[in-house]
């Protein structure tokens, strides 16, 4: 039997429940602090599944945010070579400048235009693109160009010059718009060569004189017998003064002033002869366009003259409407003069078919229009055209005349047209014919 150490105290049955209780406790306490332990594991694994999966998905949205990006730029710099493409294949040259006329870029075309590279334009001013004369002050020109000019032209077609590389000029149509980019203004310009239309219009202008002088020509043949009858009468005059005064002459004491009233009179007949002539002359011959400040008015009185013995031969009251102070024209004196007369020699040969005691009235009138056009009318009570007649009057070759050429009135409208105005008429059979034309009051600009 084993002896119990003498220092052993023995404890106590109640201190040892006491020390139960408290390992009891200690327990409890122990298994609640791990299962809040746990709680919070648990609630860190599930907040970080919520923040590894909203990170997944914000990822996966910044991905195809990125492949959006990729696909816009990509679509955005296919775009811009598309329209470079376009911009460079348009035959119109395209400039675009800032606020300060600093070119910004140009296409292929200015460079074919003008002779210049891009590279020599873009950060130029535009004012390199004008004539000589304007480059002479160009701070005064492009100030005035970039206030006035261009926000009058916006919208519209203008016709300019530029000046090329190598010094020449080049006639332009340029239309102008504006737009914003980033913040700031600019303007795009866009201009075409016109230099083969502008030699084709001349072509055609050196053509339409041609014709214009073969029908002045047979207008001449057919007025002969009248401008020979008005010439032939200041010629008698002339003959019968001389005469006179050689009589006067020989007497013992000739009569010096009555021998100067008559020469006199004889020397204003003469000059009405050389007038007619000259007239004539100016009218025949074969001439380039000139363009001049005429009153119509006068115009009309001119051309009404060389009718005077056809409105006696043939029994024709004349009538004139003129408006009085009508503007200035700028025209071709002698295409509208001849506009004129073949209008007056029209309606004449249509009032010497009318019966013999039928009264025959010619009127000529003058106006201004709501336009500002000057309209001239020549109105006859002649016996007036078929429908079929109306339906070709205008056009080449169609006369009603058994010996006419058919070529007066279709050169008279283009000579009108060539004036920038437009001829007309209207008929009533049994009632007479009215022609009329317009011509602008304003200078054309081309």
């Amino acid at each position: 039997m084993l002896n119990q150490p003498d220092n052993t105290n023995p404890i106590s049955i109640t201190e040892l429940q006491n020390r139960l209780i408290e390992f009891q406790a200690r327990q409890v306490e122990l298994e609640q602090q791990n299962q809040v332990l746990s709680e919070q594991v648990a609630q860190l694994v599930n907040d970080n599944r919520t923040k590894t999966e909203h990170l997944s998905k914000s990822d996966n949205a910044l991905s195809k945010t990125v492949d959006q990006l990729n696909y816009s730029r990509h679509q955005l710099l296919e775009r811009e070579a598309k329209l470079n493409s376009i911009l460079n294949a348009s035959i119109e040259g395209i400039i675009v400048i800032d606020t300060k006329g600093t070119i910004v870029s140009v296409n292929a075309a200015v460079e074919s235009i003008f002779g210049y590279s891009a590279e020599e334009l873009i950060g130029q001013r535009v004012i390199q693109l004008m004539p000589i004369t304007i480059r002479k002050k160009q701070d005064y020109y492009l100030e005035k160009y970039l206030r006035i000019f261009i926000p009058k032209a916006i919208g519209q077609i203008r016709e300019v010059e530029g000046l090329r590389k190598d010094g020449s000029l080049v006639p332009l149509d340029m239309s102008i718009a504006e737009f914003p980019l980033d913040g700031m203004q600019y303007f795009s310009g866009i201009v075409r060569d016109v230099s083969t239309r502008k030699h084709q219009e001349l072509q055609e202008k050196e053509h339409l004189e041609k014709l214009a002088h073969v029908t002045r020509l047979g207008l001449m043949g057919e007025m002969a017998s009248g401008i020979a009858h008005e010439v032939n009468q200041p010629l008698s005059a002339v003959v019968n003064y001389t005469q006179v005064c050689l009589r006067f002459l020989q007497n013992e004491k000739p009569d010096l002033e009555k021998i100067g009233d008559v020469m006199l009179k004889a020397n204003q007949q003469a000059l009405k002869a050389g007038q007619i002539i000259h007239s004539m002359r100016e009218f025949v011959k074969q001439r380039k366009i000139q363009r001049s400040t005429v009153d119509i008015n006068d115009l009309v009185y001119d051309a009404i003259s060389l009718f005077e013995s056809d409105f006696k031969q043939h029994l024709v009251a004349m009538r004139f409407e003129l408006t009085k102070s009508l503007p200035i024209v700028f025209i071709d004196r002698v295409q509208i003069e001849q506009v004129l007369l073949n209008l007056i020699r029209n309606s004449i040969d249509a009032l010497k078919d009318l019966p013999q005691f039928t009264q025959r009235q010619l009127s000529i009138e003058t106006s201004l229009n709501e336009l500002n056009y000057i309209v001239v009318r020549v109105k006859d009570n002649g016996p007036g055209l078929t429908p079929l007649q109306q339906e070709k009057i205008l056009t080449p070759f169609f006369t009603t005349k058994s010996s006419g050429m058919g070529m007066g009135l279709s050169i008279s409208r283009s000579l009108v047209e060539a004036h920038h105005g437009t001829l007309h008429f209207n008929s009533k059979e049994d009632k007479g014919t009215t022609f009329y034309f317009t011509i602008p009051t304003e200078k054309p600009n081309g």
